[in-house]
């Protein structure tokens, strides 16, 4: 992203409606994929300003990696000595090292040149059997002016990201999109010239404002329905992958590309 954007999303992540909900999933949906979580070790693979490093705790058995050093000082203010400098295609830990990986609105980014490298990576330093947490921005049609501010690549269907997951290594436990509710107006925000930025709602710094209160409620209730359902459209996809042993013609030479897939680049 941008230098701008690592400082809108530190002073936004606390208050912000659309951060707040995207937290609220990756941490029910880890309550209920693994109850026991607080005892794992669990990497955040493009942790950025680190809200939700910060939120995992246990800073001994926790870890996250960002590319950008603005983000990594960004943590640094939160107090997060856990948050390390690195490409998440090339880690440095060793083979199943983690339970969980949660790579949250990360290989969306033009930064990321070959989305299936990074997904054996993160493959590689996790567990047998160990749980994936994917969130990516979904359907082509919506990207804005907000998306080149965060320099966004691709941005993801449910065919794309199941057949991803699949061909890297992974059974799918749970792929549905989300922000639902209030997708009618993402698309008007986004498509119609509703707002200048082209972001889907307003960059809301104060929880109490009625506008941020409203979104929340209404997304409250959308998370509520996730628990029990998935969801036919949304502004965003969330996927809950475990890794499986890989095939030979998943480890052969074969270069799994954004072309091959059919997700075309911006």
């Amino acid at each position: 992203m941008r230098s701008a954007e690592y400082e809108a999303m530190f002073h936004a992540e606390e208050a912000h409606w659309w951060y707040r909900a995207l937290h609220q999933l990756i941490f029910q949906t880890l309550k209920l994929e693994l109850p026991d979580w607080r005892t794992r070790n669990i990497l955040d693979a493009g942790c950025g300003t680190g809200a939700i490093l910060e939120r995992l705790g246990s800073p001994h058995q926790n870890v996250g990696v960002d590319l950008a050093p603005e983000a990594i000082s960004l943590c640094r203010q939160r107090g997060l000595n856990n948050a390390q400098q690195g490409d998440i295609v090339a880690l440095q830990f060793p083979d199943n090292s983690f339970d969980v990986v949660i790579c949250s609105s990360v290989i969306y980014h033009r930064w990321v040149t070959d989305v299936g490298a990074v997904l054996r990576e993160l493959r590689r330093v996790l567990r047998p059997n160990g749980i994936l947490l994917l969130n990516v921005p979904a359907f082509r049609f919506l990207h804005s002016a907000h998306d080149e501010a965060v320099m966004t690549a691709r941005r993801f269907r449910k065919k794309e990201l199941r057949l991803l997951l699949r061909d890297n290594g992974y059974a799918i436990e749970r792929l549905t999109y989300w922000t639902t509710l209030l997708f009618p107006l993402a698309v008007m925000a986004r498509t119609l010239g509703l707002s200048r930025m082209g972001r889907d709602f307003p960059a809301e710094r104060n929880r109490r404002s009625s506008t941020n209160q409203l979104f929340w409620a209404i997304t409250s209730i959308e998370l509520s329905l996730l628990r029990k359902i998935s969801l036919p459209f949304g502004v965003a996809l969330f996927a809950v992958a475990t890794k499986q042993p890989m095939s030979d013609a998943q480890t052969g030479s074969g270069v799994i590309s954004d072309r091959s897939l059919g997700i075309e680049r911006y």
